[in-house]
């Protein structure tokens, strides 16, 4: 199963200002520490949040309220994400690719067999 998703990074950052509780929401302390440490966190924070959204949809779970945090998009030394999602262990693997440009990112999840 593949899932794909964009998030449009101004609007991601006019929502986390109007709500900055929603980053805590949305986001683990591994991914808000991740994209803390880049120049311009939103940006990386969009990314994160496609590929939340496009693993979600990898695995047809429910929205993005119940999962957000049961989500985890990491990164290793180079930068290469992976997915991690609780309650999902033993699951099969999820590869996700994330990308930005133009003012939009998009991730694209595929469950690998496993």
């Amino acid at each position: 199963m593949l899932g794909v998703d964009v998030v449009d990074i101004e609007r991601l950052r006019a929502m986390l200002e109007r709500s900055p509780s929603l980053e805590a929401r949305l986001f683990t302390e591994e991914e808000r520490s991740y994209c803390s440490s880049m120049s311009d966190p939103v940006v990386h924070m969009a990314g994160t949040l496609a590929a939340k959204e496009a693993a979600m949809k990898t695995l047809g779970l429910g929205g993005l309220h119940a999962w957000a945090r049961r989500i985890e998009v990491s990164r290793d030394a180079e930068g290469v994400p992976s997915v991690r999602v609780e309650d999902h262990e033993g699951g099969p693997p999820i590869a996700v690719s994330i990308s930005h440009d133009a003012g939009i990112a998009v991730a694209v999840a595929l469950r690998l067999p496993g």
